[in-house]
C-alpha cells in the first residue's frame, strides 16, 4: 500500500506514468473482485482516458494540483454526473445530472475517479453488511467486520486498490471502517467539505471526508480541496476524554493507556476531561439523525418498504416515531454540549479516546443490534460538534485492530491534522 506522497514522488520523477498508476489499480480491483469485492462500479475507460489527460499536462508542465494523476475511490452515495448511485440499496436508482461539488474539485485538481465503492445501505449503519450487494469485506482483519458505512472506500485503501478515497460520515461512517480495516480515517469541520450532491443521511449530522494509508495523505488532500494549510503541531497536549457511561473493553482501555504512556514518554503532556454531565450523547444523537433519516427516507419507506434492509427499515421506523419536541430538545441540547466541550478542549492540541471502544466485531456478531450501538458510541459525539476528528491506526500490543481518535474545536482543522501526524509518527517509532 503506498501513500499519495509516496505516488506523487513516483509521477514527479517519471518512475511511472498515471496511464501505469492506474492500469495498476485497476489490476488489483479486478483481482480481489471475489475476496475484497471493494467497488460497486468501476470507471475502467474513462480513469484511463483522464490518465492520460494528466500525463499529457504533466508533459506540458501544467499539472491542475500536487495531487494531478492521484486516483481516488468514491462512495456510492456521492453525485457523479450520469452515473448511476445505488447508496447501498434496492430502493435507491438515481442518475445525477451533475458531479457533486467535491467530485467537481477532484476533477479540478487533475483527481482520477476510478470508480464507486460499496457502503451499507443508505449510510445508515456501522457495520458495512449489506445483504443486497453482500458488501465489502475487511482486507487487513478476514472475518472482522469492514465497518460502516464507508466500508467499500476504507477496503479499497487498505487493500492498495486505490491510493486514497472519499466517504461520508454521520457519526464514525470514516473513522470506524478506518480502524477495522487499519487505516487513517478524517471527517473535517463542519461544512469544510461540502456536502451538496451528496444523498443525505441526517444534514444536522453529515460530513465529507477522508480514508488514506497515511495523516500526510489527508493533509495533503485537505490543503487541496479545503485550503487547509499544512502547519507544524503547536504543542504536544492531550487530553483523555474521559466518558464515565461507557464501558471500554479491558483490551482496548489497556492498549490506549500504553499508547499514552507511551506518548508521555516522549514528551507528551497528557490529561484528562471528563464529558459534559447529564449528556446522553447517543440518546441526543439518535434522536437527531432517526429524525432526519426518516425524514430524507419516507417516501422509500412508505412505497417500498420490502426494498430495504430490515436493521435500516426498523431503524427509519424508529425515527417516524420522533415528535418534533424530541427532536428540538436534542438540538438544543447539541448546541448546549458544543459550548461545553469546545470550552473543555480549548487548552489542549487535542482530546483523545479509542475510535471504537470494543475489539473489532466477528461478520455475525456485528449484525447484533447491540454490538452496532457500541461500534459508534466513541464517534458520535464529534457530528454532533461539528469539529474536526481523525482515526489512526492504535500503537502495537494492541488488539488489531484498534485504533485513537483525536478530535479538537471546529475550525482547527490544520492544527489537529499536525497534532495527529506527530502522534502518528511517535506511535510507529
Amino acid at each position: 500500500m503506498r501513500t499519495v506522497r509516496e505516488l506523487c514522488d513516483g509521477l514527479a520523477k517519471g518512475l511511472f506514468s498515471a496511464v501505469e498508476l492506474v492500469e495498476n489499480c485497476l489490476r488489483e480491483i479486478d483481482a480481489t473482485t471475489d475476496s475484497i469485492s471493494a467497488f460497486v462500479e468501476v470507471f475502467r475507460s474513462d480513469a484511463l482516458r483522464q490518465a492520460e489527460e494528466s500525463d499529457e499536462r504533466r508533459r506540458a508542465g501544467q499539472l491542475l494540483s500536487p495531487i494531478d494523476g492521484i486516483p481516488f475511490a468514491v462512495k456510492d452515495i456521492i453525485g457523479i454526473r450520469g452515473q448511476r448511485m445505488y447508496a447501498g440499496s434496492r430502493a435507491v436508482d438515481i442518475v445525477p445530472e451533475a458531479d457533486a461539488p467535491i467530485i467537481a474539485q477532484v476533477r479540478a485538481a487533475g483527481g482520477i475517479i476510478l470508480g464507486t465503492t460499496r457502503m451499507h445501505e443508505l449510510a445508515y449503519g456501522p457495520s458495512g453488511l449489506n445483504d443486497f450487494d453482500g458488501g465489502a469485506h475487511n482486507p487487513r482483519y478476514p472475518g472482522i467486520i469492514p465497518g460502516g458505512s464507508s466500508s467499500g472506500s476504507a477496503a479499497a485503501v487498505a487493500a492498495g486498490l486505490s491510493p486514497i478515497a472519499l466517504g461520508s460520515d454521520t457519526g464514525g461512517s470514516i473513522r470506524g471502517p478506518a480502524t477495522l480495516c487499519g487505516i487513517v480515517g478524517f471527517k473535517p469541520s463542519y461544512d469544510l467539505l461540502s456536502v451538496d450532491g451528496v444523498h443525505p443521511t441526517a444534514p444536522t449530522l453529515d460530513h465529507v471526508g477522508f480514508l488514506a494509508a497515511s495523516v500526510e495523505d489527508v493533509r495533503l488532500a485537505m490543503s487541496v480541496f479545503a485550503d487547509v494549510p499544512v502547519v507544524e503541531a503547536a504543542g504536544r497536549s492531550l487530553a483523555v476524554f474521559d466518558d464515565p457511561g461507557l464501558a471500554v473493553d479491558p483490551a482496548i482501555a489497556t492498549a490506549l493507556r500504553g499508547t499514552l504512556d507511551s506518548l508521555s514518554d516522549r514528551g507528551w503532556r497528557v490529561e484528562s476531561v471528563t464529558s459534559p454531565s447529564g449528556f446522553d450523547v447517543v440518546d441526543v444523537s439518535t434522536t437527531i439523525m432517526s429524525y432526519e433519516a426518516y425524514r430524507v427516507n419516507r417516501k422509500r419507506l412508505e412505497t417500498v418498504p420490502e426494498l430495504l434492509g430490515a436493521d435500516v427499515r426498523e431503524r427509519l421506523e424508529d425515527g417516524a416515531r420522533i415528535t418534533r419536541e424530541r427532536y428540538e430538545g436534542a438540538l438544543r441540547e447539541m448546541e448546549r454540549v458544543r459550548t461545553e466541550v469546545a470550552a473543555l478542549a480549548e487548552p489542549f492540541d487535542a482530546l483523545v479516546n479509542a475510535t471504537i471502544p470494543i475489539i473489532g466485531p466477528s461478520v455475525e456478531d456485528g449484525a447484533r443490534a447491540d454490538v452496532r450501538r457500541m461500534l459508534t458510541r466513541n464517534t458520535r459525539l464529534q457530528n454532533l460538534l461539528g469539529v474536526p476528528a481523525i482515526s489512526l491506526p492504535g500503537g502495537q500490543g494492541g488488539p488489531a485492530p484498534w485504533g485513537i481518535q483525536l478530535f479538537s474545536v471546529r475550525g482547527r482543522d490544520a492544527a489537529l491534522l499536525a497534532t495527529a501526524a506527530a502522534v502518528a509518527d511517535d506511535i510507529a517509532g
